[in-house]
């Protein structure tokens, strides 16, 4: 056959990869001529550069392999087929995608897959409510990396046809691909002259994360602007879609939509779309942009913003968060619509910009940094002049919070750390809450530390330095002791043949303000307190200058141990010696006067009094085991005595020192083991007891624990001595005394005097892998009485069906009734005990609808805490939650509590934001497993 010249210039391969490309090398490209199936068109580029040298040879066996297609169907058309490939790539994938056809019908779900398609791996990450998902199919070169420009080409039609003018015409089944991006068609025509081509018919543009289809396209082959009329688009990652009467592929790669549609339903829903006279979708940040944009609810239109950001996938850009919207008693309607800035991929910001009815504007934000080697957030609020009247201390005034959390890596031994709120007044979570993170909404953490760790595996140690103060928000409770400052040196030697030292100092000053006190409530109230039903907080120096003392404290600790371990048992005697000291200021000599009238207990002054004492230990520990049948399955159960022996005489004088951050520990199962019934360094606790408990497990042979049972109890061969409240001591040998102190205190001396502690017990029962019970409880064997009673079930078969109960009782002495104004009334009592049960649930009712809601309920004073109900409708797209909930702050005196209601509503259009930080999350996060459902169902 004689030579043919095709007057093409290299721009052939810019149109190969559909015009998106420029600047590939040339290659060598093999062409099947009709009619002739053992040979094909061998083309080199001309001399000149400005054509291409084409001739007929017969094809070299194994060199180029067609392509598999997918199946045909029945009639389908000859499969012959004109090839174009590099010589250096052999074709021998799977199908480009099953059932993937050309025609009129091309792609009519675009690629979405029916749940009952996918596979197991597939199935884990697809949200419980969606019937399917939008799956990327398999192709050549998908996974391609790098320039698709630098890829070899492959391109496929039935036919083909070249004119002298410098057109060619490809038809039936065109397919072009280059690296990650592939072209398909029924027809495309190409013109060298104006370096343009035009495909028509079933147009389909892939490349990762993107689909584009239409009837016709248009591409530059210069420039690389591609227009696709009539098209359908979709981004597999976060399954959304649309429709768009002209969709241009730019040349910087940017894709814009004409009249076009946004949805991240499934390909049979438009439950909501955002509409938009321009959509700009950019993959190379993950976000899209709408102008003059639209939300139809069922086609309904809900909401008009001239401009919006949103997701494309799931990485972050600026824009609208879900918005809350609620109406409540003391704000009234209730508005909340975040906007989050992503600034950078190290830091962003949002904004709670937040209108509330009854109380005016609010603007809460965040910031949040990540570096290398530290990480933080600084938050903050302000409301000004808040319009509440009624009932509301702060009317008239300014609310505001700030704070700041803060964690700098300096080395890999030395950090620090930075955890500061301070907000305007008492009550400003009570009446607002958070959208932000905060450590504590009721003692205000305003804390500096830093920490250096050294040493080796041998003999490791600690050195803190910290400053640390607390904002009081109780209005019934005095203020903490600040930390101005503390430093603490730690450590651990593990010595060769076997002896475990450990080593402990820790240097703090201790102040407050000198309105630390509570008192009461105010009793002579102003014209505006009165007219707005408003009561006030009375705060005053302490009852005498012992409890008003300041100082430093200097504590010091060392201790040695060691273990015997064998595999049945194990014994750890070990010996320690504590000491404590102090320099104090601010006390009054005339409180220690020798039986004076203001020092009943005799106590003597003394600026630097000091403790020393020592403590042996003896922790000693059995385990047996066996395997145990029930019914069809075995166990291992293990049987653990304990015991643990603790000896610490005495010391006396410790009523001259100070309890600045100092408090008696709960007693419980776990405090059996302890050997100090203290927290803190203000009291070193006597002791000469001995705990014994048991505890058994039964383990199944994978590890899991099925059920633990525990209980012990201490018996004390002395009486304690060395009490927490200063005015308490002496009182253990002068029994007469008790007449004169109140219930709280004769039930504390009582403990002290006690031959036995409480009885204490934990269970533990995972009967299935969904339903568990748990129980500790606290038996008083001298009084005959529960102290302490805790229970609950908890059972969640899956994410979605969520069921917990809780009840819990705890003995106290009566309580004093208050007036309205929150003063005690003397000499009259009521019920102090508390007990609550807890009810909540999240279950579903129907498909896609569950029913929510949590009830907590105060036994002791026959009030709801809080009473919650909603319902929500989750679909693969959206949510929606409509949510009633009635409670009363905690804070709030028991006679004087008042209730207060709210309706919230909150809806979600998945893909346009979502639901983490707002209100209504807050009332949910009471329900036990509500934040892994959230995360689970998320996509």
């Amino acid at each position: 056959m004689a030579v043919k010249k095709l007057q093409f210039t290299n721009n052939i391969h810019w149109l190969l990869t559909t015009g998106l490309l420029a600047g590939s090398t040339s290659l060598t490209l093999y062409a099947a001529p009709q009619g002739e199936q053992n040979s094909e068109w061998h083309c080199l580029p001309g001399a000149n550069g400005q054509g291409w040298n084409c001739n007929v040879q017969s094809k070299p066996p194994g060199t180029v392999k067609r392509a598999p297609r997918p199946p045909e169907k029945a009639g389908a058309a000859d499969t012959s087929a004109t090839t174009i490939a590099s010589q250096e790539e052999p074709v021998n994938a799977s199908p480009v995608h099953e059932g993937e056809a050309f025609g009129p019908l091309a792609l009519p779900q675009l690629d979405w897959v029916s749940l009952d398609q996918l596979t197991e791996e597939q199935r884990q990450q697809v949200a419980p409510q969606c019937s399917g998902a939008y799956i990327e199919p398999f192709r050549l070169g998908m996974d391609y990396q790098g320039n698709p420009a630098d890829a070899p080409i492959y391109a496929e039609a039935q036919d083909s046809e070249y004119d002298q003018d410098g057109t060619a015409k490809f038809t039936g089944k065109v397919l072009i691909r280059q690296g990650y991006r592939q072209l398909q068609s029924d027809n495309a025509t190409l013109h060298q002259n104006t370096d343009t081509a035009e495909f028509e018919g079933n147009v389909i543009l892939r490349e990762p994360n993107l689909l584009l289809v239409g009837q016709q396209a248009a591409v530059n082959l210069q420039s690389g602007r591609m227009d696709i009329k009539n098209a359908r688009y979709l981004f597999h990652k976060n399954h959304s879609r649309g429709e768009a009467t002209t969709i241009t592929r730019r040349e910087d790669e940017l894709v814009v939509l004409e009249s076009a549609n946004y949805t991240t339903c499934p390909p049979d829903s438009n439950a909501w779309t955002l509409t938009g006279k321009d959509i700009t979708l950019n993959k190379f940040t993950g976000f899209g942009s709408a102008k003059h944009a639209t939300i139809r609810v069922a086609g309904i239109p809900v909401f008009y913003t001239p401009y919006i950001y949103f997701p494309i996938d799931d990485r972050r850009q600026s824009g609208f968060l879900a918005p809350t919207i609620g109406t409540s008693g003391d704000n009234g309607f209730d508005l909340t619509t975040p906007y989050y800035f992503n600034l950078a991929p190290n830091y962003d910001a949002t904004l709670y910009p937040r209108y509330m009815a009854e109380r005016g504007f609010l603007l809460e934000g965040e910031f949040r940094y990540l570096t290398p080697n530290s990480s933080g957030e600084v938050g903050g609020a302000y409301l000004g002049s808040d319009d509440l009247k009624d009932g509301n201390r702060q009317a008239g005034e300014d609310r505001w919070y700030a704070n700041w959390i803060h964690d700098q890596r300096l080395t890999d031994r030395w950090k620090f750390n930075i955890d500061y709120t301070k907000a305007s007044d008492k009550d400003y979570f009570r009446d607002f809450g958070t959208s932000l993170e905060v450590s504590s909404q009721d003692n205000l953490n305003q804390a500096f530390k830093t920490v250096y760790n050294g040493g080796d595996n041998k003999h490791s140690w600690t050195f803190t330095t910290a400053v640390q103060k607390y904002q009081n928000m109780s209005n019934t409770s005095d203020d903490s002791y600040e930390k101005v400052p503390q430093f603490e040196f730690k450590g651990n030697l593990l010595a060769d043949n076997g002896l475990e030292f450990d080593y402990l100092t820790d240097v703090t000053y201790f102040t407050r303000d000198k309105d630390w006190k509570y008192q009461g409530q105010v009793a002579n109230r102003s014209p505006e307190d009165i007219e707005n039903d408003v009561t006030r907080s009375i705060y005053g120096e302490g009852t005498n200058e012992f409890t008003n003392a300041k100082g430093s404290r200097f504590y010091a600790e060392t201790g040695v141990k060691y273990k015997f371990e064998w595999p049945y048992a194990f014994v750890t005697p070990g010996l320690k010696f504590k000491h404590v000291q102090y320099r104090l200021t601010n006390l009054d000599r005339e409180d220690f006067v020798p039986n004076g009238p203001r020092n009943q207990f005799n106590l003597k002054y003394d600026t630097s009094p000091s403790t020393t004492t020592p403590v042996f230990t003896l922790d000693s520990g059995l385990l047996f085991d066996r395997k145990v049948l029930f019914g069809e399955s075995q166990f291992t159960q293990t049987l653990e005595p304990r015991a643990l022996y603790v000896y610490s005489p005495e010391k006396g004088d410790q009523e001259q020192n100070p309890v600045f951050d100092t408090s008696s520990n709960s007693f419980s199962y776990a405090q059996l083991w302890r050997d100090n019934r203290f927290s803190g360094y203000d009291r070193l606790g006597d002791a000469n007891q001995i705990a014994l408990g048991v505890t058994s497990r039964f383990i199944e042979d994978n590890g899991f624990e099925r059920f633990r049972v525990g209980t012990g109890q201490i018996f004390y061969f002395k009486d304690r001595e060395v009490l927490l409240d200063p005015n308490h001591f002496d009182t253990t040998n002068n029994p007469s005394n008790d007449v004169n102190i109140d219930e709280s205190t004769r039930r504390y001396l009582d403990d002290q005097r006690a031959s036995t502690s409480p009885l204490a017990s934990e269970l533990v029962w995972n009967i299935t892998s969904a339903l568990s019970f748990k129980q500790d409880w606290i038996y008083n064997t001298n009084e005959g009485r529960n102290e302490e009673f805790a229970s609950s079930l908890r059972y969640h078969p899956d994410y979605n069906r969520l069921l917990n109960f809780s009840y819990r009782f705890r003995d106290q002495v009566d309580r004093t009734r208050k007036d309205e104004n929150g003063n005690a009334i003397p000499g009259q009592f009521a019920d102090g005990d508390i007990e609550q049960a807890d009810l909540s649930f999240i279950w579903p009712v129907a498909s896609n609808w569950s029913a929510l809601g949590r009830w907590n309920y105060d036994v002791t004073n026959s009030r709801r805490l809080e009473a919650m109900f909603g319902a929500e409708y989750d679909s693969c797209c959206y949510k929606i939650r409509f949510i009633g909930r009635q409670w009363i702050d905690g804070d709030d005196d028991i006679d004087n509590a008042e209730t207060d209601n709210g309706v919230f509503v909150q809806f979600v259009m998945k893909g346009l934001g979502n639901l983490f930080g707002s209100k209504v999350e807050g009332f949910l996060e009471g329900i036990d497993g509500y934040r892994e459902r959230e995360e689970r169902n998320k996509l």
